[in-house]
């Protein structure tokens, strides 16, 4: 069941909502999906929750929250993110934790939030608040405790050297829990709630773009999904839990294995901000790009207005467009927005292929590119090769589904596990000669701005 919402945005960048207003939604539901299931939750065996990864909040000695909870988009403690990187080596926290020191993780965070409200004891995320309001076990999962930027990936333990820079100790943080784990069934308070879901044992949230590529049975490391929601990430699965990974890609744990790629701070978000900004409608604006041709527009774009992600993790990225004249109109902004997304993704794609072997197949999905035709064959023309797209569906809810049942012992691998039926979208050699170009003049504004 879905239950619209909008996080609070502030002019300095913050991005942040109440915990009790999420938690009131993940209540609202599971109301909902109670009274839609009817007698069919006699069956229900075992719950799994897709969360946001990267939410972090501080509490009080006690567990109560102190703070709002801030956004993967938050990048309000970019300030402490630099200063972090001149007291521990960037390089080596990378190899270690597997994401970079910026921004959107938790070791930047804590430390901005400190100055915010100098009482705070402990730190967890929303995956954390859900469990114990569902359980009574405020857990983390290795797979959610590797995209703080806090994990020993290696190890599958709290990353000792930054917890000492950090001054904060094991005991600060959420317990650590297996990703196949059950963490128990419903407290007795969410068991009056929903008596309906009270024999299932449940799970600690797994990322929701880990549970994307199992929805999408994109579990071989030759199959990578792209995904585009209201952020954008292009991710494979491989064996190793602690693989060796380039500049600006992450690695988070997935059982005994891990999830390697690239995120994008830019998706549907970025193209809802376009719209509002041109005054125009989406279907409009998405009409109007469809009658230009690939790079017909003169226009180059760094599509930061959330700030950057990979691959450069700029903390204090913000979007540029060059290249604006007299005829320059609505569409040919939104066009020109639309391809410098995609090329963000071949740019992941070429550091991903390097680890991987060689390219991967490639399935697409996620909400804003179902929604938009022109996006889809940008991302086929700009990587090279064809894409799958499937149709629209919450990928990631079917993962969540997937790894419970896996973890109860109902399902012995995810090897087997087909993705949905998709259409194929063939890539143009000449638009893809057209958009290399592009990305060469688009790389050359990113030096010319960002270094």
């Amino acid at each position: 069941m879905q239950v619209p919402y909008a996080w609070e945005m502030g002019a300095n960048g913050s991005v942040r909502l109440p915990p009790e207003t999420l938690l009131d939604l993940v209540g609202e539901a599971l109301d909902r999906l109670v009274a839609a299931a009817g007698p069919l939750t006699t069956d229900v065996v075992a719950g799994g929750v897709s969360c946001f990864f990267h939410s972090i909040l501080g509490l009080d000695g006690a567990g109560r929250p102190m703070t709002s909870v801030l956004s993967w988009a938050d990048n309000t403690s970019a300030a402490e993110a630099a200063g972090l990187r001149e007291r521990i080596d960037p390089g080596r926290a990378h190899a270690a934790t597997g994401v970079p020191i910026h921004a959107s993780y938790w070791p930047a965070r804590i430390l901005q939030l400190r100055t915010e409200r100098p009482g705070i004891r402990r730190w967890a995320g929303v995956p954390e608040l859900v469990a114990e309001a569902l359980t009574g076990r405020p857990v983390i999962g290795r797979s959610m405790a590797s995209g703080t930027g806090l994990l020993d990936r290696a190890s599958g333990t709290w990353f000792g050297e930054l917890l000492a820079v950090l001054a904060i100790d094991p005991e600060d943080l959420p317990p650590l829990v297996g990703d196949d784990e059950p963490i128990g069934r419903l407290s007795s308070a969410a068991a009056r709630r929903w008596p309906q879901l009270a024999k299932a044992s449940w799970f600690a949230a797994w990322g929701d773009g880990v549970c994307g590529n199992v929805g999408l049975g994109a579990v071989a490391p030759g199959r990578a999904a792209l995904m585009v929601g209201t952020s954008g990430a292009l991710r494979a699965m491989v064996a190793d839990a602690a693989p060796p990974i380039p500049a600006g890609l992450f690695a988070y744990r997935l059982g005994p294995g891990a999830v390697v790629g690239g995120q994008l701070s830019e998706g549907g978000g970025t193209l809802a901000w376009a719209s509002r900004l041109l005054g125009r409608s989406r279907p409009f604006l998405e009409r109007g790009a469809a009658r230009i041709a690939a790079d017909d527009h003169g226009l180059t774009v760094l599509p930061y207005a959330f700030g950057e992600r990979g691959l450069g993790y700029h903390d204090d990225a913000r979007a540029w467009l060059t290249g604006l004249n007299a005829e320059t109109d609505a569409a040919a902004i939104y066009r020109a927005l639309l391809e410098s997304i995609a090329f963000g993704f071949t740019a992941v794609d070429e550091r991903l292929s390097a680890v991987l072997g060689g390219p991967p197949e490639v399935i697409a999905s996620g909400g804003a590119l179902t929604s938009s035709p022109v996006l889809a064959q940008a991302l086929a023309d700009s990587l090279g090769r064809a894409i799958a797209v499937a149709p629209a569906f919450e990928a990631s809810r079917r993962g969540a589904a997937l790894l419970a049942l896996r973890g109860a012992g109902l399902l012995a691998s995810l090897d087997g596990i087909q993705g949905p039926r998709s259409r194929r979208i063939s890539s143009d050699p000449e638009r893809s000669s057209r958009y290399a170009a592009a990305q060469m003049r688009q790389r050359a504004l990113y030096e010319a701005v960002l270094g």
